[in-house]
């Protein structure tokens, strides 16, 4: 089982923990391509320009961002990363904010509740690790629902192309924002999004979905039995191929919004 995307998100706190939404979908799901990145991994080698105020190398220019973003996933340093909008700002920085930005990168969470520096002006943190789990912060949060939408799609073409070698590519309708507002009320205390365990009947896809078990940190399971020892099945996810549509089939029958997160 690898066609799975895990989720853990805090609106309210503008950041998510993710696995299996690649570097694309983030690219793909973001308004603009950032300017200019901060490499507070120090990963020298891929940078193009230095700091010399704050000692961190850098990057400058869209088509290089978006290089660098694309191919992190081969880097042997995992990408962690800030924008910034101009250089001004970055030269503006107090050495406490340089220690905010060392401790970010040293612990992968910000020493306060988010990491927005009105100097830099920046829209994302970008946090991954050796265990492919990225943490990102988002300025507007709705970024981050546009790329899960993307992320979800492709998944399911995934799934459809696997079971059905000779199909043709399926077309997927978009994700109401209804769904994705649920799907990320659920994911509050950890979610998965279980494609490889999918079935189709009278062409509905449905897609298990599974809220993670507390401290488990398992995420590759062989099955659906193994799967619910390390998770509780929340519903099913379910796109209708005729009626071009998204819908959810929650076992906790109540009603979930963002007014649900836990803080």
């Amino acid at each position: 089982m690898n066609n799975l995307i895990y989720i853990k998100a805090s609106p309210n706190d503008h950041f998510c923990i993710t696995s299996g939404i690649s570097e694309k979908d983030f690219l793909n799901g973001i308004n603009k391509i950032p300017q200019s990145i901060i490499l507070i991994n120090d990963d020298f080698e891929a940078s193009n320009s230095f700091n010399v105020h704050t000692k961190f190398p850098i990057i400058t220019g869209h088509s290089q961002v978006k290089r660098y973003i694309t191919r992190s996933h081969r880097n042997q340093v995992p990408a962690k990363w800030v924008d910034f909008k101009n250089l001004d700002g970055l030269d503006a920085l107090s050495e406490d904010e340089i220690a905010n930005l060392l401790y970010l990168a040293h612990m992968d969470f910000p020493r306060k509740r988010k990491f927005f520096c009105l100097k830099l002006g920046n829209d994302f943190v970008y946090l991954n690790d050796s265990n492919g789990f990225l943490r990102t912060y988002f300025y507007d949060f709705k970024e981050f629902s546009n790329i899960l939408a993307i992320a979800t799609k492709r998944h399911l073409k995934k799934y459809h192309s696997n079971k059905k070698f000779f199909a043709r590519t399926l077309k997927v309708k978009d994700i109401s924002t209804e769904v994705l507002c649920k799907l990320i009320s659920l994911s509050t205390q950890g979610m998965a999004i279980a494609f490889d365990l999918s079935s189709e009947q009278q062409q509905k896809i449905q897609i298990p979905i599974f809220r993670i078990k507390p401290n488990q940190v398992k995420l590759v399971w062989e099955s659906e039995k193994q799967m619910q020892l390390h998770a509780n099945r929340l519903g099913t996810l379910i796109y209708d191929i005729k009626g071009k549509e998204w819908s959810l089939d929650l076992n906790e029958k109540r009603e979930l919004d963002l007014n649900d997160i836990e803080r």
